[in-house]
This record gives C-alpha cells, sequence and structure tokens, in this order.
C-alpha cells in the first residue's frame, strides 16, 4: 500500500483503507471529507477495481437503504406496550414542549431526566406543523420512525464494527446476522426508548474508536463526543464508554495531547450543552445526568421501582433478551482463540452486567446497549463453523442457524403484534369515540403509567386522569401511592374518591378489575362500549387478557 502513488481522494479516507486492507478484510470502509468547491469522492489508482471509492460508497448506501426499509417495517410490526418509559420519558414530554399539553411524571419535577431527548421530537414535531403534516397519526408515527432510522444507522456501524473487529468477512456477516434477528432487538428498535437511543449512538460512536487491532486514528474526538451525548441522553452509557475511553489513553503514546486537545474539549462541550439545556428547561441550574446518577446509584432510588436478586441478570435477563444466540456467544469465546474477534467488548460487556447486578431494580431493556457485543462472538463461532456450504458444515452450525430462526422470527413477530398490545388498542378505541369540538373525560383506571396519555389523543379536547404512583421519597411509612390503594381495595378507593370522578365520560380499565367493581360503575351509567385483547400472558398479577373501555350512558 505505502507504494501508491497520486492518490485523488481525501487523506482520511486512503487512512481507512489502509487500516482495513492490513487487516485483510476485502473491504474497505471511508470517511469521506466534504470540501467545498470540488468532489471528494474519487477512485484510489493502482488498487484493485474492489476499492474503488465510489463504488464503496454505493455499497454502504445500499446496504443502510436496505437496513432502513428493515427497521421502517419494524415500526410497522411493533404495535405493542412495553414500558412507561417509551411514552412518558419521551413523545408525552415532547408532546407537552411542542403543543403545552402533556403529562409530565414525577421524575421531570426532580429533574432527573435529559430534556434533550425529547426535545428532539418537539423539533420534529415543529416541522411536521410547519411542513402542514401534523396529524394524530404522525404526531404517533414521526418519532417512531426517527429512532427507526437511528437504529438503522445503528445496524450500519454495527457492520462497520465487525468487519473491523473480526478477523474475516464471513464472521462479520454472521455476527449481523445474529444481531438482526435478534428478537429483542427488533422489539426495541423502534420504540422511543432513551435505551434504543443509547445502544445506536454507542454503535456508531465507536466507529472513530481505535481498537488495538488497528493504528490509531488521526480524529478520535467523535467517538468522545458521541459518547458523552449519548451518556446525557441515558446516563448508564458511561459503563461503556469510560472503561474504552481510559483503555485508549492507557494505550496512546501521547496522552497530554489526547487528553487535553482532544478529550476535554470534545466533552465539555457537549456536557456545556447538557447544562444550558437543563436549566433551562427546569429553570435553575442543574445537570440531569448527575441527578440520575444520584437518585439512582448513590440513594439507591432505582429501589422504588422494584427488586430484583442480584443474580437476576445473569439467570433470567441474558437468557431472556439473547434466546439462543447465548449458545453460539459462549461457544465462540472458546473455539479457535487465534481468530476471535478481541476480548475488550466482551469484558465490557460483563462489566456492564456486573454493575447492573449491584443496583436493586433491574429491567431487560437495560441490557440492549452490549446485545451486539456479544453478537461478534456468536459471528466468530458461527464462521469457524461454516464449511462453504451448508451441507458441509458442522451439525452444530446447523443446529444453531436453525434455532436462531425458528426461535427469534416467530418471538418477534408474536412479541411484536400480541403480547400486551391492549393499551394501545385501548387508546385508538377511546381516540375513534371522542366526539370533535366536544369535551371528553378519560379515567384510566390500570397500572401505573400502563397506557398512553395526550400525545396518542392530538388535536382531541380530552382531559386525562391516570392513577398516581409517584414514589416514596419522604420515606414516610405510612405512604400509599393510588395505584396500590385502587388495587388493594377497587370499590373502597373510587367510592372514596368519585367526587373528583364525576366529570368522566369514558373509563379504560382490566376485565377482572371490572368483575369486582360492575355493580358501582353500572350504577353511575357507565356501560361497556368495547372488549380489547391485551395479551395471552399478563405479566403481572394486576393485568387480564382484556381491557375494557366503558362509556357513559
Amino acid at each position: 500500500m505505502s507504494s501508491i502513488q497520486n492518490l485523488n481522494k481525501p487523506k482520511d479516507a486512503f487512512e481507512q483503507l489502509e487500516d482495513e486492507e492490513g487487516t485483510r478484510q476485502g473491504f474497505c470502509h471511508i470517511r469521506i471529507q466534504q470540501r467545498t468547491g470540488r468532489k471528494t469522492i474519487t477512485t484510489v489508482q493502482g488498487v484493485a477495481p474492489e476499492y474503488d471509492l465510489k463504488k464503496i460508497v454505493r455499497y454502504l448506501k445500499k446496504v443502510f437503504a436496505l437496513l432502513l426499509l428493515y427497521r421502517i417495517l419494524n415500526v410497522a410490526l411493533v404495535r405493542t406496550w412495553f414500558v412507561p418509559d417509551e411514552v412518558f420519558q419521551s413523545v408525552e414530554v415532547a408532546h407537552k414542549l411542542a403543543f403545552g399539553s402533556g403529562h409530565l411524571s414525577w421524575e421531570w419535577q426532580h429533574a432527573l431526566r435529559s430534556v434533550i431527548h425529547p426535545s428532539v421530537i418537539a423539533a420534529l414535531y415543529w416541522v411536521l406543523r410547519f411542513i402542514g403534516l401534523e396529524s394524530p397519526a404522525t404526531i404517533v408515527q414521526a418519532p417512531r420512525v426517527l429512532h427507526a432510522a437511528l437504529f438503522a444507522l445503528g445496524d450500519l456501524s454495527f457492520l462497520k464494527l465487525a468487519r473491523r473487529l473480526l478477523k474475516y468477512r464471513l464472521a462479520a456477516t454472521f455476527a449481523v446476522f445474529a444481531y438482526l434477528l435478534c428478537w429483542f432487538v427488533f422489539f426495541c428498535a423502534p420504540r422511543t426508548l432513551s435505551n434504543s437511543i443509547e445502544t445506536a449512538l454507542i454503535l456508531v460512536a465507536l466507529n472513530w474508536y481505535p481498537f488495538e487491532d488497528a493504528r490509531m486514528p488521526t480524529r478520535t474526538w467523535p467517538y468522545m463526543s458521541l459518547g458523552v451525548l449519548s451518556i446525557l441522553i441515558r446516563p448508564t452509557a458511561v459503563l461503556v464508554l469510560a472503561p474504552l475511553g481510559i483503555w485508549h489513553l492507557l494505550r496512546s503514546d501521547r496522552k497530554v495531547q489526547l487528553l487535553f486537545y482532544e478529550c476535554v474539549p470534545a466533552m465539555a462541550s457537549i456536557v456545556a450543552i447538557g447544562i444550558v439545556c437543563d436549566s433551562l428547561a427546569f429553570q435553575k441550574i442543574t445537570f440531569s445526568t448527575w441527578n440520575f446518577a444520584k437518585f439512582n446509584v448513590f440513594d439507591g432510588g432505582s429501589a422504588h421501582f422494584g427488586v430484583h436478586p442480584w443474580h437476576w441478570y445473569f439467570s433470567q435477563g441474558l437468557a431472556s433478551v439473547m434466546t439462543v444466540q447465548l449458545l453460539p456467544v459462549c461457544l465462540g469465546l472458546f473455539v479457535h482463540r487465534s481468530l476471535r474477534p478481541c476480548l475488550s467488548l466482551f469484558l465490557i460487556s460483563l462489566w456492564y452486567t456486573v454493575f447492573h447486578s449491584l443496583l436493586p431494580h433491574k429491567e431487560h431493556r437495560f441490557l440492549l446497549p452490549i446485545i451486539p457485543f456479544l453478537c461478534l462472538h456468536a459471528g466468530h463461532f458461527l464462521a469457524v463453523s461454516y464449511r462453504g456450504s451448508w451441507r458441509k458444515s458442522s451439525p452444530l452450525f446447523k443446529f444453531c442457524v436453525f434455532l436462531i430462526i425458528v426461535v427469534n422470527v416467530p418471538l418477534s413477530l408474536y412479541t411484536s403484534l400480541y403480547h400486551q398490545v391492549g393499551p394501545m388498542a385501548a387508546a385508538r378505541s377511546v381516540s375513534s369515540m371522542l366526539i370533535p369540538g366536544s369535551s371528553s373525560h378519560l379515567l384510566q383506571l390500570l397500572p401505573c403509567y400502563s397506557m398512553p396519555q395526550y400525545n396518542h389523543f392530538h388535536g382531541q379536547n380530552v382531559h386525562i386522569r391516570s392513577l398516581d404512583c409517584s414514589p416514596n421519597l419522604l420515606n414516610d411509612p405510612n405512604f400509599v401511592d393510588e395505584a396500590d390503594l385502587f388495587h388493594d381495595d377497587p370499590n373502597a378507593f373510587l367510592l372514596h374518591s368519585w367526587s373528583s370522578f364525576v366529570n368522566v365520560s369514558h373509563i379504560v380499565i382490566y376485565e377482572k378489575i371490572h368483575e369486582l367493581v360492575r355493580n358501582f360503575l353500572d350504577s353511575r351509567g357507565f356501560l361497556v362500549c368495547d372488549r380489547l385483547f391485551h395479551a395471552h400472558f399478563p405479566t403481572s398479577s394486576r393485568q387480564d387478557n382484556y381491557i375494557l373501555v366503558l362509556c357513559k350512558s
């Protein structure tokens, strides 16, 4: 490569080409540097035709287009409810910012969340209004499409990361295969969750990270800036990026320059933007990232959301989100060690899981960022087990590929189309019943934050009341939230609180709870006007297979 002369191309494009050729991957990843006044996409002279930069760029565009199409299909198929944060930490807050109506959960009263994520969605809403595309459908779906597009960019970044870290191209292909078919990734990708943004931004940032099998790139500040941005949106990203940053610094032969001329400026500018945004949003000088860490980690506040045993991620969590992909992942750690990817990302995944295991509250979605890292090892095992054709490949290869397909595809479709579909269906049902121009009052007698609110009733004159479940932040020994009061004794709760519900026109309630309060609600004129399927396997004792919509006669 050093003998090539007269390279009419951007400098960093050639450096990337040299890096990739040095690792014998047969695929060139480039960064095109935009320059005013002339084209910068040129052909590398003296290199084989497959390294034509124009062809490479066209190839990357085609791959991204396919990934984007896949994620748009993902948007169309995912129609179920997952967790409250999908709505109440993103689109509901954005609706409040853009249109003035929206419920702010208790976290926003204590500045525990960054306003950056909902502000981006609010900006999208303003654009929709400006170009005349504002409608109830676009208000609900446009943020999901935006998240899917960002996730597709993360998918492309994972492909490039796999080509960099795995020793040969086939292993990268199988790693992407294991990743794209993972049911939990499919389930989460288009959802408006900060975890999805965190995962995509980390993967994009790693495009600029100097792993040990590649020469130090001339520019590393992009991974630092994107990394800090992901931390502002989801502070747990620091568990991935801080070890990588320290490792980068320790390996660098220009530590002072790296620290003070790249790291500090790149990080400080993004942190400053985060502090300014938070301070303007909460009308006081504050930093939500620190508030989040202090509340959830140092003060143990995450216990308010539920407590799980320390081993939950290892005994249940990883097996649930990875399912059969865990088999090739585990095998990939031990076979053909000379060809396996560097262990840095696996060790970070282990550290990430151990740290989360020390916190009392645990959720499946917290594992989303490490799934692509684990799939690298699945790709390694599948590649070394492949013998050039399906017939010649090892029985274990066939078994793993067969399991990945037959387990993940049905599971992806079932969880996306049917499991916990009730809250979304109920929101659509109630919305269709509301009379345009008239005022309506909706009472959600459901578990805490388990149904969308104003974002899903855009442009309708509706007042929404749900059961409050703010945590006991004052540690009052006699504290009981509204949701617990209602489910402990539904009739007593309604009898005591009905004076504040007299204007209610519609009620949403689980069928088995309705059986307990049927007489009370019948006497107030509320009759069942819709019965909606929710789930075959309810995930809590407070849920049921069906949700009812009651209308006042």
